[in-house]
């Protein structure tokens, strides 16, 4: 596993190196600066269907089109994952654990991207070992409660990887507002394929795994093997975190409807409730990202050197 991706974007490296409060101001002046919308109940359909439609196995998306593994023979599979993942090119190794895993996601976040390799992604999908994948404790701004990691030794939580070139590196780690980068020391076993890696690039929330007495909430949509986390569904969650934030009758469509009329007063209440139900990612196997002083840009050694 080569050193950091090069990030050279000096306003993506101030975000990343915000301290825990001063991030919280910035969430919360964006939160000023969204207008109020109208709830409709597609909105709530929509967030109880995170982390949302992917493939059954490994695929690549190339163009808006899903070519599946399930429909290619063996050769084409070894040449495939080749290309991308031989580390010979300038492909990275990503963890997607909710929505970046969905074609439709990378379609709205690589759409812009002109035609070509840009446009192109490698998804191995797999079992990531000695983490689970639940939700993080804040909601989004479409009403979901997202997908991030916790350690659970012995438990294999199905996961994909993406091979993504420096600029969709750069354009995801824009659009994830909300988490810290990282990287993962633990087995990915492909399930495709006979092989596997021990690296990965990855994502976790600032504001840590929520928790359900006392202990992390796994995302029931995200199937595990040897699960020890008690899972819970996305309406689950979003009424244990409305009741929490809004008061004991509150539910799933009172905390998005709040989500849609006036964020800028909610987001202190999560802050007070939902938030100190978190577990922050703590593990020995992860090493988060640590931008350079402000001004300095560039690629970063590996940490394990």
């Amino acid at each position: 596993m080569p050193g950091w991706p090069p990030i050279s974007e000096p306003e993506l490296l101030a975000r990343l190196a915000l301290p825990d409060a001063e991030f919280g101001e910035l969430v919360a002046e964006l939160a000023r600066s969204l207008p109020a919308r109208e709830f409709e109940p597609a909105m709530l359909e929509r967030a109880l269907g995170y982390p949302w439609e992917r493939p059954a196995g490994s695929y690549e998306w190339r163009d808006g089109t899903v070519r599946p593994f399930a429909g290619l023979d063996e050769p084409e599979r070894e040449e495939l994952v080749q290309r991308y993942a031989s580390g010979s090119g300038p492909r990275l190794p990503l963890l997607a654990i909710g929505s970046n895993a969905a074609p439709e996601v990378l379609e709205r976040k690589f759409g812009h991207f002109p035609p070509g390799e840009e446009r192109a992604v490698l998804a191995l999908s797999g079992y990531l070992h000695d983490f689970d994948i639940g939700a993080a404790a804040q909601p989004t701004v479409y009403g979901a409660m997202p997908a991030t990691p916790f350690e659970s030794p012995g438990t294999a939580v199905a996961a994909t990887v993406l091979w993504v070139t420096p600029d969709q590196f750069t354009q995801l780690t824009w659009s994830e507002l909300t988490y810290r980068l990282g990287r993962l020391h633990t087995r990915f076993e492909i399930a495709d394929a006979e092989m596997g890696f021990d690296d990965v690039l990855a994502f976790a929330s600032r504001f840590g795994t929520f928790c359900v007495g006392g202990e992390p909430a796994a995302l029931a949509a995200i199937p595990a093997r040897h699960r020890s986390a008690r899972a819970f569904t996305q309406r689950q969650l979003l009424d244990h975190a409305a009741a929490l934030a809004l008061g004991p009758e509150a539910d799933a469509e009172t905390l998005l409807r709040a989500i849609c009329e006036d964020l800028p007063s909610l987001l202190p209440k999560v802050a007070a409730t939902v938030r100190r139900e978190a577990q922050p990612l703590r593990s020995e196997r992860w090493v988060p990202f640590e931008p350079p002083p402000r001004g300095v840009s560039g690629s970063f050694p590996d940490p394990s050197c």
